[in-house]
């Protein structure tokens, strides 16, 4: 699909694929197809925000029939007359064959052969309306996707807690495309039903026992396929979802796998994995029957019939109340007849699996978001977050402003859950802003001023330096048709991903060079090929756990917040590295809001006040030594060293 232009609409291709690109050059002799300056707008790919889709699913199936009614509309009418075009050639056949052609070749003929002729041209040149069914397709499956990922990819919702990670995957990256194929098709069910209707009624009058022998037949053997469809349907559903569980296992195990090997966990992964995808293979040699009954009557009707059809006329040909032409055009039809039946039987499966898909999309699109503006108060003073304190409503936990404090819980979890509801991950509980609730504060206010780091290091694929500048990062660039085929054929090309980040080198942010610092990264730049424009595997697994984790304390300080939440920042480095992290932090956030969720006692002992939570109430308070003298705040902190 081309990509739309916010200027003159050219598609952008690069300069040594040009004619006039110079001739010594490799790549200016590669000759691609000539693309237009200007690609229409209904060819063009969809930029911007996208289109808000229902969360029905009989609703997100209507919305793409009204977004495409115009093309839908076209290629149907199209597809109606190359059907029936199509359905015509036997009978010009038959035609010509009556005209006496066995006495010579007379005048008689040539209405045939005209005929003939014409439906022929006419048909090669609709071959091109095949665009049409391309571009129904792509468009159709575009709008659910880029729908689907600024859901999953935007704020959070509450889609994980009821969807497989797998299931999402396979939402945004194929049941669009199964909708789109449905939409894509159905001008063609349209036309070989008009083209049945045709067919019945031309052979009808050639035969009346003949045609209705097809007339009636041909339903019923399409009723038997919608029977078969209904528990392929059924059979499907379950193998998608078992499906969808495997392939969270895989992604699970691919971002786990050197935890697994530490812990020596191997064994009951793959234990755990062979009994999933024992279970998808039950459940698809399960719809593998109802697929192999449905594909038996697809190719055993139609046979069926022309054996019949074929056999009765050649009785009524002998007989002298059929002539030879009339039997050549019925045998004709009948042969055709396998078209139609295919066509919609093709309609129903893709109908079946579509149906399958958009269930899923709906499950996401119904999604609820768990932040929102709903409770924005806009009658609120513009509020100076660096001189706010944060409390948490259910614990009482109390963060004053301009100070480096410390979260500490025997249970991780508790003051992690203390961090979250300070950041506003959800709104179903909530901390205050000073006295005001932060869900009376828009969404993006707080996000611009509360950052949260959590316990994982999440990277991403791209290069070192988009993962480390986060949000200020340059967006990633989809790279033209013709650079990608170029790629391949330039001599010692390779392929290279359709997206791309701008050529670099860029100079180095100083902000981002002070982060690394601080974060005790500078070595994981050095251990990069390439640098801070070298390439990062994807979930960073081509970084050890702690380089992983240092540089994701270096995006979160990069973007210098109001308030930094950080939930065990130094968990995966070891102790040398954790105590310079651990003075060039309380330095660098110096007179600025800052929470630290660890139990470190090397970070504890730079931090401007400590708070002990035990049971979800705050017990103690103080600095790190301070809080020394208690004994269960002692065996909390020091547990880890054997103390």
């Amino acid at each position: 699909m081309a990509t739309a232009s916010t200027d003159t609409g050219n598609t952008g291709a690069p300069e040594h694929l040009d004619d006039e690109a110079p001739s010594d050059s490799h790549s200016a002799r590669i000759r691609l197809v000539r693309e237009p300056r200007k690609w229409p707008a209904w060819m063009r790919e969809p930029v911007g925000e996208p289109d808000r889709i229902p969360a029905a699913p009989g609703a997100i199936m209507g919305k793409a029939f009204r977004d495409n009614w115009k093309i839908l509309a076209a290629y149907s009418l199209v597809s109606c007359l190359s059907y029936v075009a199509l359905a015509l050639l036997p009978w010009t056949v038959g035609s010509m064959l009556d005209s006496g052609i066995q006495a010579g070749l007379t005048r008689a003929i040539l209405p045939g052969v005209l005929w003939y002729s014409g439906l022929v041209l006419y048909l090669c040149l609709m071959g091109m309306a095949d665009l049409c069914a391309v571009m129904l397709w792509m468009r159709s499956a575009w709008s659910p996707a880029r729908r689907l990922t600024r859901v999953v990819f935007g704020r959070r919702t509450d889609v994980g807690r009821d969807v497989p990670s797998g299931d999402i995957v396979a939402a945004i990256t194929q049941d669009p495309d199964r909708l789109g194929a449905l939409i894509a098709f159905v001008p063609e069910a349209i036309g070989s039903s008009v083209a049945f209707v045709v067919v019945t009624a031309l052979m009808l009058r050639t035969s009346a026992p003949l045609g209705l022998f097809v007339a009636v037949g041909m339903p019923l053997v399409m009723a038997l396929v919608s029977w078969i469809i209904r528990p392929l349907q059924k059979r499907l559903a379950e193998q998608r979802e078992e499906q969808g569980i495997l392939t969270s296992l895989a992604t699970d195990g691919v971002a786990g796998l050197r935890v697994m090997r530490g812990v020596g966990g191997e064994d009951v992964y793959n234990e755990r994995y062979r009994a999933q995808s024992l279970k998808v293979q039950e459940a698809g040699i399960r719809a593998a029957r109802f697929r192999a009954a449905l594909h038996t009557v697809e190719n055993a009707g139609p046979a069926l019939f022309t054996a019949a059809v074929v056999g009765g006329g050649l009785w009524m040909a002998y007989t002298g109340r059929m002539t030879v032409g009339e039997l050549v055009t019925f045998y004709g039809f009948t042969a055709y007849l396998e078209m139609p039946l295919s066509a919609l039987s093709e309609t129903v499966h893709n109908g079946t699996r579509a149906w399958v898909g958009v269930k899923k999309l709906s499950r996401i699109l119904s999604a609820d978001y768990l932040v929102s503006d709903a409770a924005v108060d806009p009658a609120l003073p513009r509020r100076d977050w660096a001189a706010t304190a944060l409390t948490d409503a259910a614990t009482g936990v109390r963060v004053e402003p301009g100070r480096l404090t410390a979260l500490v819980s025997a249970s991780p979890a508790e003051t992690a859950g203390i961090a979250s509801r300070m950041a506003r991950v959800d709104d179903a509980h909530t901390a205050y802003a000073d006295d005001i609730d932060l869900r009376a504060y828009p969404v993006a206010e707080v996000r611009a001023n509360v950052l949260l780091s959590g316990p994982v290091a999440e990277l991403y694929m791209g290069s070192l330096r988009s993962n480390l500048m986060g949000p200020n990062a340059r967006p990633l660039e989809p790279r033209t048709v013709r650079d990608q085929v170029a790629d391949v054929l330039a001599l010692g090309g390779e392929f290279q991903e359709a997206m791309a980040e701008p050529a670099g080198p860029y100079p180095a942010d100083p902000r981002l060079l002070r982060a690394l610092d601080v974060a005790d990264g500078c070595d994981v730049v050095s251990s990069v090929v390439g640098g801070l424009d070298g390439w990062v595997a994807e979930r960073g697994r081509s970084l050890s756990g702690g380089q992983r984790q240092r540089v994701a304390l270096a995006r979160a300080l990069a973007v210098d917040p109001a308030v930094l939440v950080l939930v065990e920042p130094t968990s995966a480095v070891d102790s040398h590295t954790e105590a310079r992290i651990a003075g060039r932090l309380a330095a660098f956030r110096r007179g600025r809001t800052s929470v630290v969720v660890t139990g470190s006692p090397l970070v504890l002992a730079v931090c401007d006040e400590v708070v002990f939570v035990v049971g979800g109430v705050p017990v103690l308070r103080g600095s790190h030594r301070q809080l020394l003298a208690d004994p269960a705040y002692q065996a909390t902190v020091h547990r880890g060293e054997g103390a």
